[in-house]
């Protein structure tokens, strides 16, 4: 028997055969080309790669089509085709000017801070990589599952898992990855134990066939398990699977105080298909949907998509309460052409609303856009946020019904179904919350922020960390004096920050008066059974 620890990834548990995919190749030798022929084969390798994905995209389910589409829309990026170009015109090759840029751009990317573009890199490597193997003439080797087994690669790539038979991919083991990369988020959607981090020896090919256990939870694997490991694998699945059955029967029950009024967890998402999936687990409502996600869609979203988009999320929502965060671009959250100046402290600098006055059109048709979805698929909730002064609020409110009228008289728009409110995460909006509630219909406590600014503690610094405490009774009391002052304008509060799925400060909030959990929606049933382990009160 052979132990392996690699990072733990996606929980669950897994017995099977491995399947090694090593797409590795070293001291692959290429023929540059005169510069306009390689271009014209780019070209070309571009049209083959959007037909591929086209292709994929007929038989994929909607979690990997969004991932497709995104990349279709890379493929067609003007500052990458740009790239490109700039390295072919060297004469570096077409398929090494793709690597070249690919690298340029994904660079890019992670040195933003933001985790998700920093993620989306897996995406770019992957559709770019399928240029380079046509553009090298070879086929890259796919995931074709004839039979149960666990997989064994350097990555696996979005569109490995468009294409494969879930009914036979029991595991994922590979070398590269992260826990926030696509492919393991949707291994964590899917229900399979997915392990990264692990050295390259496992992707000897010797290993194939071979009987591996893998815990998706602590990340050891056990490769030629003895008997006795694989007793106690077995046992532990069969609990697992009793486990599951017995949390499905969480989704439908409340969570009742003594004084009869219920506790409701809600769900942040990025789109439609995170939506459909946390109503379907049980949401009460969608706590919060990141609005910036559309930038990752193109470089610039247009009315009309924006339109699609909040109508798709609205209609996923399924009647529920839905709130859609006005574009919070900023901070680690940079957006090309927008955010042009580098920022001494981004995190105190231009972000959110802010940008209002900078970039008046970029948010009327954003609002534009949400009162058309509102007007035809139903009511929905629309924050404000890095809010700190009252000015900012009302200079926003002012536009917004300057451009509702509009719509009105325009006949764009039958009704008004937008209701507005702000995010409080500065210290400066919760203390001043009794004032901005004259103007809003709701308040949503952003505490990744609220707990960074009161700190003094980045959250993305892993030096500050013992600073960045969410229970601090100086953010503690900050939430107290927003609920309070939300209760006595008669307005809704609720919690949104990552903090709201971790069981000690959902009890914290709930005692302070909140209502209303936001959080992943993978985290929505653990946070329920510890909360009516709490709150035992039946209704």
């Amino acid at each position: 028997m052979i132990k392996y620890i690699g990072n733990a990834a996606s929980g669950g548990l897994a017995i099977g055969k491995i399947k090694v995919i090593n797409r590795r190749i070293i001291g692959f030798k290429r023929v540059v080309l005169a510069t306009h022929r390689e271009k014209a084969l780019y070209e070309a390798a571009i049209i083959l790669a959007k037909d591929e994905i086209r292709q994929l995209m007929r038989t994929s389910d909607n979690e990997h089509q969004n991932i497709l589409n995104f990349q279709l829309v890379m493929l067609d990026d003007n500052g990458l085709n740009q790239m490109i170009q700039h390295h072919i015109a060297e004469g570096k090759g077409s398929a090494r000017s793709v690597e070249i840029a690919m690298e340029e751009y994904c660079n890019r990317l992670k040195s933003t801070g933001d985790h998700y573009l920093a993620d989306r890199t897996c995406d770019i490597r992957d559709v770019l990589g399928r240029v380079v193997d046509i553009l090298d003439g070879r086929s890259r080797e796919r995931f074709n599952l004839t039979e149960p087994s666990i997989i064994v690669a350097d990555e696996i790539l979005p569109s490995d898992l468009a294409s494969i038979d879930r009914r036979f991919a029991m595991g994922f083991i590979t070398v590269g990855g992260s826990y926030q990369s696509h492919a393991n988020i949707i291994a964590r959607t899917m229900g399979i134990p997915s392990v990264c981090g692990l050295d390259s020896e496992i992707l000897n090919p010797l290993n194939n066939g071979r009987e591996v256990c893998v815990d998706g939870y602590s990340g050891e694997i056990y490769i030629t398990p003895n008997e006795g490991t694989v007793t106690l694998f077995t046992h532990r699945i069969k609990q697992e699977h009793r486990e599951k059955q017995s949390l499905i029967e969480l989704r439908e029950k409340n969570i009742c105080l003594d004084n009869g009024e219920q506790v409701e967890v809600w769900a942040n998402c990025n789109d439609p298909e995170d939506i459909t999936l946390a109503i379907n687990n049980g949401a009460k409502g969608i706590g919060l949907v990141r609005s910036e996600i559309l930038f990752m869609k193109s470089s610039l979203p247009t009315l009309e998509s924006q339109y699609k988009f909040y109508c798709e999320c609205i209609k996923a929502a399924k009647g529920k309460p839905i709130t859609i965060r006005i574009f919070d671009i900023g901070a680690d959250k940079q957006v090309d052409g927008i955010i042009s100046e580098k920022e001494a402290n981004p995190a105190l600098g231009m972000r959110g609303i802010r940008l209002q006055y900078k970039y008046k059109e970029l948010f009327m048709q954003q609002t534009q856009a949400l009162f058309m979805a509102a007007d035809k698929q139903g009511t929905v909730n629309v924050m404000l946020p890095m809010v700190s002064t009252v000015k900012d609020v009302v200079d926003y409110l002012e536009m917004v019904n300057e451009l509702k009228k509009q719509l009105l008289d325009d006949k764009i728009i039958q009704k008004d179904n937008v209701k507005w409110g702000i995010m409080i995460e500065t210290p400066a909006a919760a203390i001043i919350s009794d004032e901005l509630a004259k103007y809003v219909e709701f308040f949503s406590i952003g505490t990744n922020d609220l707990t960074q600014y009161t700190m003094a503690a980045d959250r993305m610094s892993t030096d500050t960390v013992m600073y960045y405490d969410p229970l601090h009774p100086a953010v503690l009391k900050l939430i107290d004096i927003t609920v309070k002052n939300a209760k006595k304008a008669g307005i809704k509060v609720s919690i949104c920050g990552e903090s709201a799925a971790d069981a000690e400060c959902a009890k914290a909030y709930i005692d302070l008066g909140v209502r209303y959990l936001s959080m992943a929606q993978n985290a929505m049933i653990p946070i329920k059974r510890r909360l009516l382990e709490d709150y035992p009160t039946r209704c």
